[in-house]
Order: C-alpha cells, then sequence, then structure tokens
C-alpha cells in the first residue's frame, strides 16, 4: 500500500514494515517546514497503523538529507509558517523516538547537518557506501542541535565533541568504524538489508519490542534502582499479555511464537 497525500514524503507500507522516503531529491532531501511536518505526520500514522511492526527512513535520489535548505523561501528569515508546520516543534527530530516502534535509517548518501539529527535518533543504521556526514552546524555559527544529544549516548562524548566542533565529513566506513552504523552495505543491497532487518523485528513480540525501546529513552537518566523499578514494573505489564503466555508455551512446545501484540 502507497499513500501518496504528503508533498514532501512518500509513504508505503510492505511486509508490516512503513516505508517513508524523504522526497525532495532536486535539493538532496533538504528540509523545509512542509517536509517536517510530513515526517512527524507520517510517523504518527505508522504508530497508528497496527499492522505495521517497524519504520524505515530513507532517501529518495542520490541523498539522504542535505540539512535544512537554506535557499528555500520558506526558510528565509521572517518568513512564516502554518499554524500545523509551526507546532511540530521538537517533534522533529523526536518523533522517531517518541514513536516507539523500532525504526531503521537506511542511509542511502549524503546526510548533512539536521540530516544526521534523524539518522542518529534511529534504534538502526544501515548505511550504504555511498553515505558520508557532517554535522557541520559549526559552519553556520550555531550548535549542533540534537546530533551532538544522540552522538554523545551513541559513541561517546569524546567523538562527539570531535565530530561537531570540527564538522568535518566522514564517511561509510569511518561511521561503522565508530560504531554509529549497524550495517555497511553495497548501495544496491541497502533497502533489501533494511527490510531484511525489519522482517526480523516483526516476528518479536512488539508490546516488547516498544517496552524495551521506551526503556532506552530513559536508560540514561535514571540511577540503577530506578532502573530496576522500572524494568519491574514493565514486566509486571508484560506477564499480563497473550504475548508472554504465547511466549511460554512456544518454548515448551518447541516451536517459534506467533505473537500479536496483545
Amino acid at each position: 500500500m502507497t499513500d501518496s497525500s504528503y508533498e514532501n514524503v512518500r509513504y508505503e507500507v510492505r511486509d508490516r514494515t512503513a516505508i517513508i522516503t524523504l522526497n525532495r531529491p532536486d535539493r538532496l532531501n533538504a528540509i523545509i517546514p512542509q517536509l517536517r511536518l510530513d515526517v512527524v505526520n507520517a510517523f504518527r500514522e505508522a504508530e497508528r497503523d497496527d499492522e505495521v511492526q517497524t519504520i524505515i527512513l530513507t532517501g529518495s535520489g542520490r541523498g539522504f538529507c542535505a540539512g535544512r535548505d537554506l535557499k528555500a523561501p520558506e526558510n528565509s528569515p521572517g518568513s512564516e509558517m502554518t499554524a500545523d508546520q509551526a507546532a511540530v516543534g521538537s517533534d522533529f527530530p523526536l518523533i522517531l523516538r517518541k514513536v516507539l516502534k523500532p525504526v531503521i535509517a537506511a542511509v542511502n548518501g549524503p546526510a548533512r547537518g539536521a540530516g544526521c539529527n534523524l539518522v542518529f535518533a534511529a534504534d538502526f543504521r544501515i548505511v550504504s557506501e555511498r553515505a558520508n556526514f557532517a554535522v557541520n552546524f559549526i559552519e553556520r555559527g550555531i550548535v549542533a542541535e540534537y546530533a551532538l544529544f544522540f552522538l554523545s549516548r551513541l559513541i561517546g562524548i569524546h567523538r562527539a565533541t570531535e565530530i561537531c566542533m570540527l564538522g568535518d565529513v566522514f564517511d561509510a566506513q569511518q561511521a561503522a568504524d565508530w560504531g554509529l552504523a549497524h550495517r555497511l552495505v553495497p548501495h544496491e543491497e541497502l533497502l533489501e538489508t533494511a527490510m531484511d532487518l525489519a522482517r526480523r523485528l516483526a516476528v518479536r513480540a512488539p508490546l516488547a519490542v516498544q517496552e524495551t525501546k521506551a526503556e532506552i529513552n530513559r536508560v540514561h537518566h535514571v540511577t540503577a534502582d530506578e532502573f530496576t523499578v522500572m524494568q519491574s514494573e514493565a514486566n509486571a505489564r508484560l506477564r499480563q499479555t497473550e504475548d508472554w503466555a504465547e511466549g511460554i508455551l512456544a518454548f515448551r512446545e518447541k516451536r517459534a511464537p506467533n505473537f500479536r501484540g496483545r
């Protein structure tokens, strides 16, 4: 199923996976207010759809996302946004964390600035050999936004400092060496590799997967004692579900479980 109701993204559901494709290829999918709104709304649509277990975010054309489109009239100083565009706020890019279904960034090409915010907010990063990255906010005289927040948690403050203070370009192999990429793949295998991962996630217990993501979101902000309480409460909820009973039954019957998300 494909939904063409968005101006700047393509939305497709395939094999219980929502594929959200940034779709301004002539501008390397650079960000304008309407694209921000479309991305947030597409993620909300995937969140509401019980048939969707996993979300893939990728870009059309030769780029993933070139960051904010500094040449677009919509991004000029003093330009006005619609009420819906303005209301997006921090949901872009935090919608990738707020939606508890797992998100895979399939990075098909260059990512710059705010495009890196999206990449680093994802749960998984599958990276094409053609991808490269630059957290280059420093070149515009501003701080590195959410990229700094996520990088410091993903690969440590020392490497995040280097990336965000220098703003240098680094390639896909460097991203893999630093642990930013879960997989580095030939370009023609990118989407299928992401789909393979999505299919593996789709057969896991969806409520447990979502509780796991919720705990990952909070784990850096709690003490060990607080985490003990948090995970105990989560597992107490999960033990009331049909999926928990199915997992135990499948183990005893020596078969693959058939989880239903309830």
